[in-house]
């Protein structure tokens, strides 16, 4: 059987068929084997741990998880991700369709559940190369996280990572590691960067996982590899009317509460995987300094967002 290696968030994933959108392995490391399988399996007797209707998780032991995604009121749209120790991801599928948004979602959701398992830090944020090193930049919906990061991307910085910063703490610095070469934006914030929505191809088939589209980044736009974090910025929710944006650093406790209300895919983990990601939140805080951004709702102020954004350097 071919199978087809790539590179993500600091692991190697052998894949039984291609997944667009990855960036190809050059180099050895620790391995991810993603088997596409066929048919979806029953559902387990046991309660689910968490469920949304969309989106169901067992936790089948400590270290085996089922993943289901069904679109409500929609036949056949049914697929699952088992996890067998972070070190295996079997896919099954209701129909061949499905493999549209298949490989989207293994970008995202997919991989974070493996990443948990292995007992990496996930934080919920978009990861941008500005020459000194990353700053990944986080913010609740409508604060304009998408939107700062797609600018920053068009003003010359490389994207690292879109949505999920995988965070190593085990060199002198906090590193984050590279995603995929794909910026997921919604219409409006695609527009507001200078792209147009009607040209970028959809993320997701189905309306159920949204309506975002990507922009595919070549090499003068995206960066691979591990990169020091220099600094976290937080989007606050934007004021109304003109007016330069504002910076201020959070303290050391304030900070590990943000990183930890930033946790990605937190509804995945049991009590014991939360503490671990907060207490590697506390970690990150002491070395890596977090600040908060207002910004106003002025599009024109955007070049001023940016450039504040960019100044990676001490508070």
């Amino acid at each position: 059987m071919t199978r087809h290696s790539y590179r993500v968030y600091g692991l190697r994933v052998e894949s039984s068929r291609p997944i667009p959108g990855l960036v190809p392995a050059r180099e050895g490391g620790d391995a991810v084997a993603v088997d596409f399988a066929g048919q979806t399996e029953p559902d387990p007797d046991t309660p689910p741990f968490w469920t949304n209707g969309a989106e169901t998780l067992w936790h089948l032991d400590a270290d085996t998880w089922l993943l289901a995604y069904r679109a409500p009121g929609r036949d056949g749209y049914h697929w699952t991700l088992r996890y067998d120790g972070g070190r295996r991801i079997t896919v099954r599928w209701e129909s061949e369709a499905l493999l549209r948004d298949i490989p989207a979602v293994l970008q995202g959701p997919g991989m974070a559940a493996a990443l948990h398992l292995r007992g990496v830090p996930v934080l919920h944020g978009c990861v941008v190369d500005v020459g000194a090193g990353a700053i990944v930049v986080m913010g609740a919906p409508g604060t304009g996280k998408s939107t700062s990061a797609a600018a920053l991307v068009r003003a010359g910085c490389r994207l690292v990572s879109d949505d999920l910063a995988a965070i190593d703490l085990r060199a002198e610095d906090v590193l984050v590691e590279h995603g995929y070469p794909r910026l997921r934006l919604f219409p409006d914030s695609a527009a507001a960067a200078g792209w147009d929505p009607s040209q970028l191809t959809r993320t997701f088939d189905t309306p159920l996982l949204g309506d975002k589209r990507y922009v595919q980044l070549d090499a003068d736009h995206f960066s691979a590899g591990a990169f020091p974090v220099r600094a976290v910025y937080v989007l606050q929710p934007r004021r109304a009317g003109r007016g330069d944006p504002t910076v201020t650093t959070a303290d050391r406790e304030e900070a590990w509460h943000i990183l930890a209300s930033n946790i990605y895919a937190l509804r995945f983990l049991d009590a014991h995987r939360r503490f671990r990601c907060v207490r590697d939140c506390a970690a990150i805080a002491s070395r890596v300094p977090v600040r908060r951004v207002q910004a106003s709702d002025d599009l024109g102020a955007l070049p001023r967002l940016i450039d504040l954004l960019g100044d990676a350097g001490p508070a």
